[in-house]
């Protein structure tokens, strides 16, 4: 039998006040009906310095709710304050869900299920996906948005913070990288990590959360500028798991390799009218660019606040010690 268990959800916002309140909302309700052996509440991170997120949760003046705002910029900072926030209540167990994302039906109880169950250290959920607009027929081919649904209770190598439970007490003194913080990778970092020490993520198919795809997104400059950003951070993490010039090397061939065959489907694509092939070839093709960026010492801050999202790569720690991933690496408050 489960002993009484507490559980923050945590959602992450910036710059979208009436967003956060919808999705904040329908979390709490799910929090008020957590398992009687759970108590729960939810916990909103504010990365805005201004509050608009905080005044706008705040103004719902609802039970089991609070919100704080974190002013260091970043998407680190922000989930590396949630781990703050839940060991200083006391908290067993920390979930993360996005700010435009919707709790299907028994999310909660679901993740919260198969957390009790498998005492695995970590629950990923499936994000479905819906447009709150039509694509055109080029993104839909190229499956821009598309998440894979794996077997239920299946073990993951990795896993991202858009659906995700964390048993603090398996994590440890594992944090969310400070190098990530613009670039975005911060959370397959930490889980790999967490993998690496003998963690568990299981996956729980039915606990969904919908991702609500804005409509400045389904365009083709931003599909294809995700792509670039989600290859960068694929090189930057394998940097983060191996060094020296060699693995520079493998990353930069594997980025060129990824743009000339992701070229040539695309060309073979629009030859024969195939979208398919078209839009999976600059998927490819995109993917591919930002690894080569990797390689080569670049990192691509999706979430940087200026106009010049390249940067130079820090210093990226060695080796999976428990050093590696934890305070010392990821900064303390």
């Amino acid at each position: 039998m489960t002993s009484h268990i507490r559980a923050t959800v945590a959602i992450l916002t910036f710059h979208r006040p009436e967003q956060v309140r919808r999705t904040a909302r329908m979390v709490q309700a799910q929090a008020l009906a957590a398992p009687q052996w759970c108590d729960a509440d939810v916990l909103v991170i504010d990365n805005d310095p201004s509050g608009s997120g905080h005044d706008a949760v705040a103004s719902l003046g609802l039970e089991r709710l609070r919100s704080v705002i974190e002013p260091v910029p970043g998407i680190s900072a922000g989930r590396n304050r949630a781990l703050d926030e839940a060991a200083r209540a006391g908290r067993d167990l920390l979930l993360f869900i996005d700010d435009d994302g919707t709790p299907a039906p028994g999310w909660l109880d679901g993740m919260l299920e198969h957390w009790r169950d498998s005492g695995a250290a970590a629950v990923a959920g499936w994000v479905d996906t819906h447009y709150q607009s039509r694509p055109s027929a080029w993104i839909l081919a190229g499956g821009f948005f598309e998440r894979r649904r794996f077997p239920d209770g299946s073990e993951r190598p990795a896993a991202a913070c858009g659906n995700l439970l964390l048993d603090l007490n398996q994590l440890g003194d594992l944090r969310f990288s400070a190098a990530l913080g613009l670039s975005g990778g911060e959370d397959t970092l930490l889980t790999r990590a967490l993998v690496s020490r003998g963690g568990r993520i299981v996956f729980a198919r039915d606990a969904v959360v919908v991702d609500q795809v804005a409509l400045d997104r389904v365009t083709r400059r931003w599909v294809l500028a995700r792509q670039l950003s989600h290859g960068n951070t694929s090189g930057l993490l394998d940097l983060y798991f191996s060094s020296g010039r060699l693995a520079r090397a493998g990353v930069i061939a594997g980025g060129i390799g990824r743009v000339g065959v992701g070229l040539a489907r695309a060309g073979w694509g629009m030859a024969t009218r195939d979208l398919r092939a078209d839009a999976r070839g600059w998927r490819l093709a995109a993917r591919g660019a930002g690894m080569t960026l990797a390689g080569l010492g670049l990192s691509w801050r999706e979430y940087a606040r200026t106009s010049r999202p390249l940067s130079r790569l820090g210093r990226a720690p060695r080796s999976l010690s428990p050093r590696s991933f934890s305070r010392q690496e990821a900064g303390t408050r």
